[in-house]
């Protein structure tokens, strides 16, 4: 529109104008000059002087015009020049001085036509090596085809467009949003490229997201702890996969735990093979003594480490700790390793492992707590069988003796007394019976109290004798598949244990279930002792039956369970059977947590 308005209030100016102008200048002055003359009834001679003035007349007349007119252009086309220059003058100025880096390149070839200096500065390319190079030259190779086709698409002469991917000189990545705008350059189709770096802005949002999420993680955790309480091993298993969760960049998780003076490793997510369960820290060295301080490894660092420390950190290019500290005192350490990023890690890390080891202390001195009541209760539960044991050896031996010595006195009676005593004959034969039917009852009260199959058999073959008296008993059939030694090394109470769930399922089987057959498994495996009753009866559902009271075996067996750091798992569905399965954990020797001071 300005350009167009400038033509019209100059149209006397362009050549066209100046034409028209003069030929109708011209067709008026020959019209209106011949008109006069005729009407002035000249001579022939005299007219033909007049009409050589005449001509002579505008032919000055308008040589002046167009010389002044002539004049008065080039003044305009001068001032426009001037003006044009300026004009790119100012637009060169903003290009090059714009912070923001800017190009223009050729739409058909994608080649660079120009760049300013923001765009050197951020890319490190030289503005003789940018001219050499296309578009495409600046991103990722699985970025190009899709590059190409957004540059040749229709578009409008105004467009945004990113995130983008764009590659430095030194190969670092950066992410860009674009505006365009389409524009004629040197006669060409070209088009201007306005540039923002939103890397950095992408990273912090990215961080932010990431600190959410691993403070939810966080959170979840804490409700985890305060509504349950772990052993020690759970807990710690739950602490290194919780690093994983919170830090995803780490490539490995460690906890390691006070014992003494030095530092057992207790439980590791993935991690390098050389760092076994077990593996204790050295005692001095400048790696135990930046761990105290909780500082973070970076990789230049690494490199500096004693060779002590090399040997445990072989191959680490980062680290984060954290320290778990009880009222002051260095209880644990809590670590985030690398062995494949180049930088360290970021601040917000650190902040969540030390948020994670703050809990992780609290949640420790807890099941220091729940270990402690454990083996208060394992002690009054051997206490207990002790009892058990000591009543069930005085009822077979004391009170099975005099019981006999009873039915030997009774027979020794019957065998004296007249044939024609009927009445005291038959007395004495029923007491006889009482006598017999209170041994059975004592002989299966000492049964009860105390298997002592176990101690002649050990478990597989207290099992086995169990199954085929409840076979005997009940009429069911008792399908056994032991996957245990005949004489193992357990302690009493995991065999007692393990004795008394297969034979309170079996009595609950017998009861309820309604089959004829039912299966007994068991099988150690590498830390625990696995056992199963299965069978395909009526079923129930077990949070009813629990929660009515109505079976307190199944409450007795879970605590008893429990108590020894197992746990037990019940499945069953009306009409559907039912699976009772436990887990009892392996003596503590056979445990490298077991042997870690905790919190001591």
């Amino acid at each position: 529109m300005p350009r167009r308005r400038a033509q019209k209030n100059h149209f006397w100016l362009d050549p066209a104008g100046i034409a028209l102008l003069y030929l109708g200048a011209s067709l008026l002055w020959i019209f209106f000059s011949d008109s006069l003359l005729l009407r002035a009834g000249l001579d022939p001679e005299t007219l033909t002087r007049w009409q050589s003035t005449k001509g002579t007349a505008f032919v000055t007349v308008s040589a002046l015009v167009l010389y002044v007119l002539m004049r008065a252009g080039q003044q305009l086309l001068r001032t426009q020049a001037q003006q044009l220059e300026a004009s790119e003058a100012q637009y060169r100025l903003l290009f090059e001085n714009n912070p923001r880096p800017m190009w223009i390149y050729d739409l058909e070839t994608l080649r660079f036509l120009a760049v300013n200096q923001a765009a050197v500065a951020l890319y490190g390319y030289r503005e003789e090596e940018f001219l050499g190079m296309t578009i495409l030259d600046i991103r990722p190779e699985e970025d190009r085809p899709r590059v190409a086709a957004s540059a040749w698409a229709p578009r409008g002469p105004l467009k945004h467009s990113g995130p983008w991917r764009h590659l430095t000189k030194d190969g670092r990545m950066l992410e860009v949003e674009i505006d365009s705008h389409m524009l004629t350059w040197k006669g060409r189709r070209a088009v201007l490229v306005l540039v923002q770096d939103v890397t950095e802005r992408n990273r912090i949002a990215r961080e932010n997201a990431r600190y959410r999420q691993g403070l939810e993680i966080l959170l979840e955790l804490s409700r985890r702890l305060q509504q349950e309480l772990m052993d020690c091993d759970r807990l710690a298993q739950q602490l290194v996969q919780t690093v994983r969760q919170v830090i995803p960049s780490a490539d490995a998780a460690l906890l390691w735990l006070r014992r003494g003076g030095r530092f057992v490793l207790v439980a590791k997510a993935d991690g390098p093979e050389a760092l076994p369960l077990g593996y204790t820290l050295p005692a001095s060295g400048e790696l135990l003594e930046r761990l105290q301080a909780e500082e973070a490894l970076a990789p230049a660092e690494v490199a500096r480490m004693q060779a002590e420390a090399a040997a445990v950190l072989q191959g680490l290019q980062a680290a984060l700790v954290a320290p778990i500290r009880l009222e002051g005192r260095l209880e644990g350490i809590i670590c985030a390793d690398s062995f494949t990023r180049v930088d360290a890690f970021a601040p917000y890390e650190h902040t969540l492992l030390r948020s994670l080891a703050a809990q992780a202390a609290a949640a420790l001195q807890n099941a220091r707590l729940v270990s402690q009541l454990r083996d208060l209760s394992r002690r009054l539960l051997l206490a207990h069988e002790e009892e058990r044991r000591r009543i069930a050896r005085e009822l077979h031996d004391e009170v099975g003796a005099l019981l006999t010595s009873v039915q030997l006195c009774l027979g020794m009676a019957q065998a004296a007394t007249p044939p024609e005593a009927t009445t005291l004959a038959e007395n004495l034969r029923e007491a006889r019976q009482l006598i017999d039917r209170l041994s059975q009852e004592i002989r299966q009260l000492t049964l009860q109290l105390r298997p002592p199959l176990l101690d002649e058999l050990g478990l597989a073959g207290a099992l086995r004798a169990y199954a085929e008296r409840f076979e005997r008993q009940t009429r069911i059939a008792v399908r056994l598949a032991l996957a245990l030694p005949e004489r193992t090394s357990l302690p009493e109470l995991i065999e007692l244990t393990a004795y008394r769930f297969v034979q309170e399922a079996l009595t609950n089987v017998a009861r309820h279930a309604r089959v004829d057959q039912v299966d007994v498994k068991a099988s150690l495996t590498e830390n625990h002792l696995h056992l199963v009753v299965q069978d395909q009866g009526i079923g129930f559902d077990p949070e009813t039956v629990t929660a009515s009271g109505r079976s307190m075996g199944l409450v007795a067996m879970r605590e008893r369970i429990e108590l020894l750091g197992g746990r037990l798992e019940i499945e069953s569905h009306p009409q559907q059977g039912t699976r009772l399965e436990a887990y009892l954990p392996l003596p503590a020797e056979t445990n490298p947590f077991a042997e870690a001071e905790l919190l001591s």
